[in-house]
């Protein structure tokens, strides 16, 4: 493991590429083999994490490396950047072609983003789809979705239909990731594909196009056996927002597993489905994981309703501190509610610094006279945001008893915590 973890970092402080006008420049066939070499060479997961970063990173701007180690090689953001910037490099370009084959599958990966990433023309990705291996051609798929290649569009269509499961769901996944609506009807053929995973990319790159017209073409999928593909097909309906799936996305809550409700949660607060809003208060204090249930709380909050504020305020109490969170948050959007519970205002003095904030927030929009002294407490909090929130909240109110609060609040110690409350105070005394 030291040693392929080694083999990395030289593998980044290879020769420098680069790339006319400027540009970020992209790595050279050079630094190319040496990543793909290192990689090969490297534990599976970290490979996996490498790959998934590459292009994920801001270039360095900071030629005094502040935050580094005194004793780090001095070149390696260098070649980070050109590891994210477009592989121009001709050899290069020939190196990651010749390594969509090879037997590792995250070195596979990687070159196939590499190449997704670089200069390779769409003749030759059109002719990668269309070799013999089923290997070549999954990588080819997955490189011309990586680039979002339009111009390989007619060559991944073609592609859905192939023998092999894998071109094919990589097809769909690349045509999703494209989003060129010409490429729909495909699509709509292909969820109904023998194979279960071209099934399932297609739903999710038919998602992608957030068109209501294609619900009809993935709804049947809510009730499918594999969970992977219910909790898609939701996912899916979401982003379609068609206003005929609310009522099998709230028969989606009641699923036995826990990331088919989570994807219906979400798909429902997409849709704005209202009629969801009784189902999810229940979800909310009932369902056993916690990750469903702050979905909810969030879910709640973008639907409004009043009524809400209830079962939100006994979220306040549940025993993972992420609900809490998200309930207190979740409070401050509701409509025509005007009295604020007594479990956010306790919440305003919880220990967790992000609960305190979250509630003293909510309780600022309330306008309610009777939290005055709850919001006035708060002007001593350590953290800035909560003190600003109660500043503002104060000003809301336009009562006499806020006044004294704000005139402390003049002297605080944050210049913006001092001018919101100047203006606050304006505000009272009109």
């Amino acid at each position: 493991m030291i040693r392929a973890l080694h083999l990395l970092v030289l593998s980044l402080i290879h020769t420098p590429g680069g790339s006319p006008g400027g540009e970020r420049p992209g790595a050279d066939s050079a630094r190319v083999a040496a990543l793909l070499a290192a990689l090969a060479h490297t534990d599976p997961v970290i490979c996996d994490l490498i790959g998934d970063q590459l292009g994920n990173f801001w270039m360095g701007d900071d030629p005094a490396r502040l935050g580094r180690f005194s004793d780090a090689p001095g070149r390696i953001q260098g070649a980070k950047d050109s590891l994210a910037g477009t592989v121009t490099d001709p050899r290069a370009l020939t190196l990651l072609v010749a390594t969509l084959g090879t037997d590792n599958p995250c070195v596979r990966r990687v070159a196939a983003k590499l190449l997704g990433r670089s200069a390779v023309s769409a003749a030759v990705l059109r002719d990668l789809l269309d070799d013999p291996s089923p290997r070549i051609r999954e990588s080819a798929a997955f490189a011309a979705g990586v680039g979002e290649r339009r111009d390989t569009r007619a060559a991944l269509e073609h592609r859905l239909a192939d023998t092999a499961t894998g071109p094919a769901a990589m097809a769909a996944w690349a045509l999703g990731e494209i989003q060129d609506p010409a490429s729909a009807q495909a699509l709509q053929v292909a969820v109904h594909a023998s194979s279960p995973r071209v099934r399932l990319a297609s739903a999710w790159a038919l998602g992608q196009f957030e068109d209501a017209g294609f619900a009809k073409d993935v709804l049947p999928l809510l009730r499918d056996t594999d969970p992977a593909m219910r909790a898609t097909a939701a996912e899916a309906l979401g982003r379609m927002k068609s206003p005929r799936v609310g009522a099998a996305l709230v028969g989606a809550l009641t699923d036995r597993n826990a990331a088919v409700r989570l994807a219906a949660v979400s798909a429902l607060a997409e849709v704005r489905e209202r009629s969801a809003v009784a189902s999810l208060e229940g979800l909310l204090l009932n369902d056993p994981d916690a990750a469903v249930q702050r979905a909810c709380a969030r879910a709640l909050g973008e639907l409004r309703a009043p009524r809400s504020l209830e079962p939100l305020a006994q979220a306040l109490g549940d025993r993972d501190v992420e609900v809490q969170r998200a309930a207190a948050e979740a409070i401050g959007e509701l409509e025509d509610v005007t009295k604020a519970p007594a479990a956010l205002v306790r919440a305003t003095t919880s220990p967790d610094r992000e609960l305190r904030r979250n509630a003293t927030k909510s309780l600022a929009r309330f306008g309610d006279p009777a939290t005055v002294q709850a919001l006035a407490d708060r002007l001593g909090d350590e953290d800035k945001d909560i003190r600003l929130a109660a500043v503002e909240g104060l000003g809301e109110l336009k009562v006499a008893a806020a006044i004294p609060g704000l005139t402390r609040a003049l002297n605080d110690r944050e210049p913006e915590v001092r001018r919101a409350a100047a203006e606050a105070l304006g505000k009272t005394q009109e």
